[in-house]
């Protein structure tokens, strides 16, 4: 039970808010910087929105739009411009109003799920359930509602991330099935539009799939800092109020998401976090030191989100370099300690298995290349050579992160046995030092 007798510093929540209505605002619509938000121009973007509208253009007239795919790296526009064409589009003094359907491939990643997904789209009421059903089944279900419900227009399916889709199982199945749709239906059209983040994506496609899919294709460069700083400029028109921006803030987020592939995503949510930040700290006006401290907080959300996402026996890896630094900081952590120590943890979580030191090796690997730790291999004379493991990011954040993973946080306090003094290991067993 927790009882906190400190009346003085509790948290008064009902003061907070009140003092956050009257203090200074800095927004005026802050949902102009999320990445979803789709504004009235797509800066530098031109060419891209020209491509997408030539090709989807018949669609007006009741015919069949080629199937495409669109390339670039994350935050290139890809998304944002197929969304913006399709507002465009529906715009249009048409008798035919075509559909759009979503799907990304992140979330929705199995053949039934797909399908049911377009199903529900377009149905709202009959829902297929998450599971039960068989897929052709489903597959006659669809084909008679983009039919029925759908008629002599034409549905769009828009695969975002489909490079996920092909690495799973059944992926390159769904996809041939899904292009060959309109060899299966009487009224309706459908277009395919795949988006990814890989260029080489098509080199993993059954031939079938390739030939479905047509030639068609476009790429979205990354943007340099200058068409950054033109797209923030834009959108700082509707999100902030006047003159809360100073000079340096736009030119700085732009800089520093160039330096991430040109990630316009990025550069967005650096400046949502910068003027987040003042906005918190009762401040008028957001500086330049907003934006820094808005990148340092990104970075560890991104780090935090990544160490999370590792399989269990990564995290453990992790967890072993943690509890040697924590209860040992001047001692030089080598591969083989380690090995050891996830040896002893592993033990007080079930069902884990015991790791080869190749494997750990493996993993140790992954992590320096992730930027968590550096490995940086040494010659220890005729013992051979080593592995030097250091951490790359502050011990406060990885213990604040492994702390909230549930099977790792009941071993955080866990000190190694080689670190214990009145302890020895023999043979992987631990006995307790008699002298």
């Amino acid at each position: 039970m927790l009882n906190n007798n400190n009346h003085e510093h509790q948290f008064n929540i009902d003061k907070f808010y009140k003092n956050y209505l009257k203090g200074s605002k800095i927004f005026s619509n802050r949902d102009a910087l999320d990445s979803s938000y789709i504004p009235e121009e797509l800066p530098h973007r031109d060419s891209q929105i020209r491509y997408i509208a030539e090709k989807t253009a018949c669609a007006l007239l009741g015919d069949t739009p080629p199937n495409f795919l669109c390339y670039g790296m994350t935050g290139t526009g890809k998304t944002a411009t197929i969304r913006y064409v399709s507002q465009k589009l529906a715009q249009q003094n048409s008798e035919i109003k075509p559909w759009w359907i979503y799907i990304n491939c992140n979330i929705i990643s199995t053949p039934y799920r797909i399908l049911a997904h377009i199903y529900n789209t377009i149905s709202r009421r009959d829902k297929i359930p998450p599971t039960g059903l068989p897929k052709d089944i489903i597959f006659k279900k669809l084909l008679g509602l983009l039919d029925l419900k759908v008629g002599h227009s034409i549905c769009f399916l828009v695969l975002d991330e489909i490079d996920i889709l092909v690495d799973r199982k059944g992926g390159n199945e769904i996809l041939y099935d899904l292009t060959r749709l309109n060899e299966n239906l009487d009224n309706c059209k459908t277009s395919l539009i795949g988006i990814s983040n890989k260029l080489k994506f098509r080199a993993n496609l059954d031939p079938r799939i390739i030939s479905s899919l047509g030639e068609e294709h476009i790429v979205f460069p990354s943007y340099d800092a200058n068409e950054l700083r033109d797209i923030l400029i834009e959108r700082a028109k509707i999100a902030f109020q006047e003159s809360v921006l100073k000079e340096e803030v736009i030119p700085l987020c732009a800089a520093l998401a160039a330096k991430e592939h040109g990630d316009a995503r990025k550069a967005l949510q650096l400046l949502r976090k910068a003027g987040e930040l003042a906005e918190r700290d009762q401040n008028k006006i957001v500086s330049t030191k907003h934006v820094k401290k808005a990148q340092e907080d990104l970075e560890n959300d991104h780090i935090m989100e990544y160490i999370k996402g590792m399989p269990l026996q990564a995290q453990l890896i992790l967890t072993s370099i943690y509890l040697i630094s924590r209860f040992s900081p001047e001692h030089i952590i080598i591969s083989g300690d380690i090995y050891d120590v996830h040896s002893e943890i592993r033990g007080l979580i079930p069902g884990v298995r015991q790791l080869t030191k190749r494997r750990i090796s493996d993993y140790i690997n992954e992590l320096s290349l992730a930027g968590i730790i550096s490995a940086e291999i040494k010659s220890m004379g005729h013992y051979g050579r080593t592995k030097i493991i250091k951490f790359d990011i502050g011990l406060e954040l990885l213990e604040k992160v492994l702390s909230e993973i549930e099977k790792i946080n009941g071993i955080m306090n866990h000190k190694p046995v080689f670190l214990q003094t009145d302890k020895v290991k023999l043979k992987n067993n631990i006995f307790k030092k008699l002298i």
